[in-house]
């Protein structure tokens, strides 16, 4: 159980989304970086009309953002993939509310939770440190399929994907 670290610019990073989320609950935005280095971090937000960025229509979480912009960053970094990705999300990744997706040329299941599950074991990454703000909630607050998206990720060795307010203060 390795928690993300907190330093430099990530911390300011996830100040200023914790500040989004206090004025706009229901903002869904991750902030991302590598190798615990400042020089590779990246926020993103869903996309209302996300259909330029992933296909299919509708809105892009920021889940699905992240898969098919990843190519881009491991451009950025030289074209090396990272051996640590620290995240931390707004809400937990949702278990249904994403639909099947054909993205980078394969076909992805419904929710983010498993788009996310899919591409963490599919990448040569060793340490997957995720958190999130809050359980992923649509009107009603349904926590057994707020739960069940969590659980998704149980039983991968290289990811620890756990509530920010279990490990951290503030």
């Amino acid at each position: 159980m390795t928690s993300i670290r907190l330093n430099g610019a990530f911390q300011d990073a996830v100040a200023n989304i914790t500040l989004a989320v206090a004025q706009d609950p229901n903002l869904v935005a991750l902030v991302m970086r590598w190798n615990e280095d400042d020089a590779l971090l990246w926020t993103l937000r869903s996309l209302p009309n996300g259909q330029n960025t992933v296909p299919g229509g509708g809105a892009a979480h920021a889940e699905e953002a992240l898969i098919v912009n990843w190519a881009g960053y491991v451009a950025q970094n030289n074209g090396q993939e990272p051996n640590i990705v620290e995240i931390l999300l707004t809400k937990s990744p949702c278990l249904d509310r994403s639909p099947e997706r054909q993205m980078l040329g394969e076909a992805w299941t419904r929710g983010c939770s498993s788009k996310l599950r899919q591409f963490i074991l599919d990448k040569p990454i060793n340490d997957w440190r995720i958190c999130f703000l809050a359980y992923y909630q649509e009107d009603i607050r349904i926590e057994a399929q707020a739960y069940g998206a969590v659980a998704e990720f149980a039983g991968i060795p290289q990811a620890d994907v756990y509530l920010w307010a279990d490990r951290h203060r503030g």
